[in-house]
């Protein structure tokens, strides 16, 4: 059973309710922008789409503080209550909005909509961990994640579909909103109460500087503040996505405003599938290394659908894929962000994830402007660039969090190559020193270390920065004319992250042997010096045997 409390259906109504909470802010974004394309004409989609998602994203970047520190402070489950209520008003304001062709009072509904949203956010996620044993937390997040994007999928169809029906009448598509937001409600009251964590922190009105509080927090726990970069990155392409697809359908493939939401629906379909995959193939572990794989993959789908985007066949595939890659690449970073955050602080650090993540959905709306209506590049070309900035995001991010991403690599990916047999594994604060060895071997080490450092000597490349600390699992050493020299510097710089990780290996070259590194310890620190365990590997085919030896043992 995945939940802790005494009622088993818990998560299902928080499911059910944050899957009515997502339909409903499709179904309403898009009418509002059907209904504004039909009083202004296509030639405005861009603008107005852009117009419609800053608007959206606006109060998660000011409320979004200020509902982390609610959600530390009283029970969780009373604010999502208090939200759906107010959802419920706001949609009904929505039907006199549109019954009077008010876009004003659309926008200012949608900003409503927006912070009713912003201040669910923190809650929503938060709970998850209050709710669910931590061993399902990547299931839970899967299935969160998946819901979420088949509301969206649900809701892109449902607006279009009754937009088609009915002719165009905006009055009775917003009345279905205020149904949905009833539903969603009513399904709130069976999420089971939870204990407030009466936080003392209180809301400061300088939120920006909140923030910046927040992610200084997330940056002293590690990897923390990476995996808030990367769920803030999927929102700014994904937010992309949404607005460019149907000036893309417009331009490309000839279809409607009504046709490119159907056309999203490709990419709901694939997020929603990926997201159940990612918490199938995460098991009990947290992988974020999965989501840097699938990082790579989203920046090819992405360069693929510009490329092809005149095959309707060719860009609903790529769609899919995209969105597939998408729920892979997001649900390891959202559940690292919840299980890393400390237990009174996980409201205010999801809230800053959240901030952050919306800056990303601002971004993606200011991005569509600037593709389409500043620089007059086609919707094609814009998938296009999207997809190398997410190449380029992908090597940065990976690199901070290339110790993970290369467990993951070696015991997902080379272990179905490779075997590997292990005798006198060492003990933690150990120095491994491998003489001689491959590439493959060293990658197939973190298969079994956890927290492990690579030190080398470099010929090549030894001044490129990516080699010299932004792999922070890989360091490249210049190397000198004295070995003794080259030896002194490369245990210097090990010294200080001997002090924060379990194992370093120290990765030399043929050229270097055990008398080596046994007389240059020796004339340098005396005798012993503790924790140095000489690696030997042996490859049979496709079995490497991995042999650790103290310097005084012999294989």
């Amino acid at each position: 059973m995945w939940t802790l409390n005494k009622s088993k259906h818990s998560f299902k109504f928080l499911n059910a309710t944050q899957f009515l909470g997502a339909l409903n802010d499709n179904v309403f974004k898009l009418i509002l922008v059907y209904f504004l394309i039909n009083l202004y004409g296509t030639q405005d989609a861009s603008a107005l789409l852009a117009t419609a998602g800053a608007i959206f994203v606006v109060p998660f970047l000011l409320f979004s503080s200020a509902a982390g520190v609610l959600a530390d402070r009283i029970s969780k489950r009373n604010i999502l209550i208090a939200m759906k209520i107010s959802e419920v008003i706001v949609m009904s304001l929505s039907v006199l909005a549109v019954l009077f062709k008010s876009p004003f009072a659309l926008y200012s509904l949608l900003f409503l909509m927006g912070m009713q949203s912003a201040v669910f956010g923190p809650s929503k996620y938060g709970i998850i961990p209050e709710i669910v044993d931590p061993k399902y937390l990547s299931k839970a997040n899967g299935a969160i994640n998946s819901f979420t994007y088949l509301a969206v999928i649900v809701g892109t169809f449902l607006a279009s579909f009754i937009t088609d029906i009915t002719d165009k009448n905006f009055i009775l598509t917003a009345s279905c909103c205020v149904v949905i937001a009833i539903l969603g409600l009513t399904t709130s009251f069976g999420i089971i109460k939870t204990p407030a964590k009466r936080s003392k922190k209180r809301i400061n009105p300088l939120f920006i500087y909140e923030i910046y509080k927040t992610l200084v927090i997330c940056s002293k726990k590690r990897y923390l503040i990476s995996a808030v970069l990367g769920s803030a990155f999927f929102l700014f392409i994904g937010g992309f996505t949404q607005l460019n697809t149907i000036p893309f359908a417009i331009e490309s493939l000839n279809l409607s405003e009504v046709g490119g939401g159907y056309l999203f629906l490709a990419t709901a379909v694939g997020i929603a599938i990926g997201s159940v995959v990612a918490g199938k193939l995460s098991k009990d572990r947290v992988e974020p290394g999965m989501g840097c794989l699938a990082g790579f993959f989203i920046g090819i789908a992405f360069i693929l659908l510009g490329l092809f985007s005149n095959s309707l066949t060719l860009v609903i595939i790529f769609l899919i894929l995209l969105g597939f890659f998408g729920g892979i690449f997001l649900i390891p970073f959202d559940t690292f962000i919840q299980i890393s955050s400390p237990d009174k602080k996980r409201g205010r650090i999801i809230a800053a994830a959240n901030f952050l993540s919306f800056c990303g959905v601002l971004l993606g709306a200011f991005f569509l402007y600037l593709i389409n209506s500043v620089l007059k590049f086609s919707s094609a070309t814009g998938f296009i660039v999207i997809g190398i900035l997410t190449l380029f995001f992908m090597i940065f991010i990976t690199g901070r969090m290339s110790e993970l991403f290369f467990s993951y690599f070696a015991r997902k990916i080379l272990l179905k190559f490779f075997k590997i047999k292990v005798t006198n594994i060492p003990t933690p604060s150990s120095y491994i020193v491998l003489l001689g060895g491959s590439w493959l071997e060293v990658l197939l080490l973190f298969s079994f270390l956890p927290n492990l450092k690579i030190f080398s000597l470099g010929k090549v490349l030894m001044n490129f920065p990516y080699f010299r600390g932004f792999l922070n699992s890989l360091y490249l050493i210049k190397r000198r004319p004295s070995k003794k020299y080259s030896l002194k510097r490369l245990f210097a710089k090990t010294k200080k992250y001997k002090r924060r990780i379990n194992f370093v290996c120290l990765f030399l070259d043929s050229d270097f042997n055990k008398n080596d590194i046994s007389n240059f310890l020796k004339s340098s620190y005396g005798e012993p010096y503790p924790g140095v365990i000489f690696l030997q590997t042996k490859r049979i085919g496709k079995v490497i045997n991995y042999n650790f030896l103290t310097k005084d043992q012999k294989a």
